[in-house]
């Protein structure tokens, strides 16, 4: 009797697991959430900024404008190193743009990703 032998193969791309058997669908990613956050306080303002899933699945170094607040914006840049670590679950910590037409002033963020 010929028995049916089933090879699972897991392949992690830009941290997201896919599970793949012979004969079999792929399972979906696992999940992974849109993060926001808020900056830190500076000069008596903060601002917020959101990663969408969609980048963190398809990484590529990326800028966000914040939102605005106190009369301006900032802008965040993550490498594709820092969009695949929140991915992953991780936190990242970046600084913002310098805003210099309001006191030249820059707000930090910490992602952490959802897993």
């Amino acid at each position: 009797m010929l028995r049916r032998r089933r090879t699972a193969l897991a392949v992690i791309a830009t941290g997201a697991l896919y599970l793949t058997a012979c004969g079999d669908s792929a399972v979906a990613p696992s999940s992974v959430s849109d993060v926001s956050a808020t900056s830190t306080v500076v000069n008596a303002h903060s601002h917020t900024v959101n990663i969408p899933s969609s980048d963190q699945m398809k990484p590529a170094d990326t800028t966000y404008t914040t939102s605005a607040s106190a009369g301006h914006q900032h802008t965040v840049t993550l490498t594709l190193s820092q969009l695949t670590s929140i991915a992953a679950g991780n936190a990242v910590t970046v600084t913002t743009s310098v805003n210099a037409s309001t006191g030249s002033h820059s707000h930090d963020f910490t992602f952490q990703g959802k897993k």
